[in-house]
């Protein structure tokens, strides 16, 4: 496979991992008797929980050394339960490593703070792993083996796989390959596995297209391309008149980026206003990365030496993100998004300029 090819799969997975994010959301969400979304269901996304604060040699901690988890998934229902779950859309050849994965989770399985109410807290919640149906039987046979040795869960805990069908209708499905939920009715439909009609995210999520983990870098590339520089680009009074190949220079500083990124891209429209333990995502440091890439590329440039701030050679492209492929594609692998455990993977918040380590 070319790393062209590659690039492009990881940037599929990605979408896979947000539909699979959104699309179990919105199960909770969308009320089928009335036909409209719920008002009273509260969906968040990699927002900052705490563990309870424990007593070691008479001082207190807060998770051990961890101040927050960060769960991809998160919903609050209106009788004060949740849940909260990961998404995996794919896992290491290494079977060894999967433990790892399963480890986290677990972090979910205790009483937390920080969830969207006046409270903070919620009475019960359920646990889910969300992963790929090519991997879904190993991993749910992984979990029996070390079911009541390594991996315990005290609440609900459920694995259910998604894929994507390509049919002449696009689907999304759901369906659950081991454990029950707590939502008996829906955990009923799970059973039999839910196809979502794509045209739901494309109506109601299409904003949606970064979560907690660093997208691909081509995907970034693009979002910033299209969608910040090109706009910038736009208030030109020369843009309409631009021909091919033609530079127009344009200066943004990146915290800019981060920002527009963050506001037309993230899950920061659902947040409301409970976006105290909201990470801004992307973070300023993946924005940053792309930034340099393209700076690498002669697309940019910066501009004084602290590197907060850009000048870019707008030029028109014909297919933004075919042009960003071919680039990253002559990247050494490990300089893209090609790890197994994206850095935001763990659910875990562990960013020093996000958490407070306390020791």
């Amino acid at each position: 496979m070319s790393r062209e090819q590659e690039l492009r799969n990881e940037i599929d997975s990605y979408k896979d991992s947000l539909y699979a994010i959104v699309g179990f959301m919105n199960l909770y969400r969308y009320d089928d008797d009335a036909k409209k979304m719920k008002d009273d269901v509260i969906l968040f996304q990699g927002r900052q929980l705490s563990p309870p604060k424990v007593e070691i040699e008479g001082q207190a901690f807060t998770g051990g050394s961890q101040q927050f988890v960060t769960p991809d998934i998160g919903i609050l229902l209106p009788d004060e339960s949740g849940v909260l779950g990961e998404v995996k859309a794919s896992f290491p050849e290494d079977r060894l490593l999967w433990i790892r994965d399963f480890q986290q989770l677990m972090k979910y399985d205790q009483e937390l703070t920080g969830w969207p109410n006046s409270s903070g807290r919620v009475k019960n919640h359920d646990v889910v792993l969300l992963l790929h149906y090519s991997r879904s039987v190993a991993v749910r046979k992984f979990y029996d083996e070390k079911k009541g040795s390594e991996i315990n869960f005290t609440r609900p805990f459920c694995i259910v796989e998604f894929n994507r069908l390509p049919q002449a209708k696009e689907y999304f499905s759901l369906r659950i390959q081991m454990g029950t939920l707590s939502q008996k009715q829906l955990s009923d439909r799970l059973e039999e596995g839910v196809q979502i009609p794509m045209i739901v995210y494309v109506s109601e999520y299409s904003a949606c297209k970064i979560y907690d983990c660093m997208p691909p870098m081509p995907y970034l590339l693009d979002l910033i391309w299209s969608h910040v520089v090109t706009l910038k680009a736009s208030e030109d009074p020369k843009f309409p008149r631009l021909r091919k190949n033609q530079k127009l220079e344009v200066e943004i500083p990146v915290s800019e980026i981060t920002e527009q990124l963050y506001k037309q891209f993230s899950f920061y429209p659902l947040h409301g206003d409970q976006a105290e333990r909201q990470p801004k995502i992307p973070k300023q440091r993946w924005v940053k990365k792309a930034c340099e890439r393209l700076v690498t590329a002669g697309n940019a440039s910066w501009i004084g030496e602290n590197k907060e701030r850009l000048k870019f050679g707008f030029v028109r492209l014909e297919d933004v993100l075919d042009y960003f492929v071919k680039l990253c594609a002559q990247d050494p692998k490990a300089e893209t998004q090609g790890e197994l455990f994206p850095e935001s993977d763990t659910g875990l918040a562990s960013d020093g300029a996000d958490i407070t380590v306390l020791r």
